[in-house]
């Protein structure tokens, strides 16, 4: 009875969890309806049904399933296990920039943003973290980039660079890339912008110094898409994430990986970067 009972309250903190997360940074209607948070409302509900099933029945749900179920079920469920340990692996040893590094140009990704225009918590400290670095590095360059996403109204990076000039970077140190969608294209359209700019080759900004500035999670994952796009010197800044988001960012980021290497495998992209 114990058991079930902690399953069942196990269940509504899941729950309770992700609409916490969707609170934190609203969306769109469809796109709080999509939200990979969604997980934990998924795993709340199997917990309820498997506590009320143990409470009614007084056993555990799997007992109900036949062998070739549960053999089927715990092979999925074992390397899975494995699979998201070995990358989380990855995603903790990012390579980090040094602050008494010298370097070319900054690129900021772009985190998410609210319905009404609002960056959350966890983009405002990538900013925040972006611009104590450019300040450090007077001679740097900016890229914010982050285009308008799925179902939201406005683009993320002209908020980036209203967020750098409030903590005391030069408006004329920062360029704008509106137009990205994922991680992918933000090396893409930052490479190419950082070139028109500087009135040099694409391949010129592949071999220059650069830091990439996002989320701890996040940067591990930045990184290996970077060097596979060509960035020859390209190293991590990273920025601390609110405790409350821990949770669901390294399950989100563990999930991005492994799709990630899944991509690489069946497909080879991306391609490196040419003029």
């Amino acid at each position: 009875m114990f058991f079930a009972v902690f399953l069942i309250v196990l269940g509504v903190i899941s729950i309770s969890y992700d609409v916490v997360l969707i609170a934190l940074c609203p969306g769109t209607f469809l796109d709080n309806v999509i939200s990979f948070t969604h997980i934990w409302a998924a795993l709340g509900a199997y917990c309820i049904f498997t506590g009320i099933w143990r409470i009614k029945k007084g056993s555990a749900f799997v007992k109900a399933w036949s062998k070739k179920l549960k053999l089927t079920v715990g092979s999925l469920v074992g390397a899975t296990i494995i699979i998201s340990v070995v990358n989380l692996c990855f995603i903790l040893t990012p390579e980090l920039a040094r602050e008494q590094d010298d370097v070319d140009y900054v690129i900021l990704l772009g985190g998410g943003i609210s319905k009404d225009g609002k960056l959350p918590k966890s983009v405002v400290a990538r900013g925040e973290k972006a611009a104590e670095y450019l300040n450090q590095h007077k001679n740097a360059v900016c890229v914010v980039t982050g285009g308008t996403l799925h179902f939201l109204p406005v683009a993320e990076a002209p908020e980036l660079k209203k967020l750098l000039e409030k903590n005391g970077v030069e408006a004329s140190r920062i360029l704008v890339e509106d137009q990205a969608l994922d991680t992918i294209q933000n090396f893409q359209y930052s490479c190419k912008m950082l070139a028109d700019f500087e009135g040099v080759s694409q391949q010129q900004i592949l071999d220059s110094r650069i830091a990439v500035v996002t989320s701890y999670f996040h940067l591990r994952r930045a990184e290996r898409l970077a060097h596979r796009m060509g960035f020859t010197c390209i190293k991590g800044v990273g920025s601390k994430t609110s405790p409350i988001n821990v949770p669901h960012s390294y399950v989100r980021e563990i999930c991005a990986y492994i799709k990630l290497n899944a991509r690489i495998i069946l497909t080879g992209k991306p391609k490196k970067i040419v003029d």
